[in-house]
């Protein structure tokens, strides 16, 4: 956020730049030579600096959360052939077992949904491995 300031500022000093170089009652001659490649070349950085203004931009905002995402989760899967999947997915509560092919996806198994306690017990499991080597 700190190079977008300076940013805006470059894009108006170029822009107020241009509108006085094509201002015919200016009485300035065309631009050419060294001039008119200068100008030329500040229009290419200032077209860079938009570019790399905006991929800065989708990349920071890109990692937002959207509405409706979480949902749906996908604990897990194995390939069981080659273009053949066997996935486990977690939608609220319900954990469901997915055979997915290519144009199609059926439900193998619904799987019990995880009470807090096993919750808990996992999570003190895994603290417990890690502490322990």
């Amino acid at each position: 956020m700190k190079a977008l300031p300076g940013a805006v500022a470059l894009a108006s000093l170029f822009c107020w730049e241009l509108t006085l170089a094509a201002d015919p009652g200016a009485g300035k001659s065309p631009l050419t030579g060294v001039e008119g490649l200068l100008t030329t070349l500040m229009g290419l950085l200032f077209v860079l600096a938009l570019i790399f203004a905006a991929a800065w931009l989708v990349k920071r905002l890109g990692h937002l959360p959207l509405p409706g995402k979480g949902m749906v989760r996908v604990l897990g899967g194995v390939s069981v052939g080659t273009r053949e999947r066997v996935v486990v997915v977690q939608v609220e509560d319900a954990r469901l077992v997915l055979g997915v092919c290519p144009g199609r996806v059926q439900t193998l198994h619904v799987l019990p949904a995880v009470s807090e306690f096993q919750r808990s017990l996992d999570d003190e499991t895994k603290a417990g491995s890690r502490t322990h080597p």
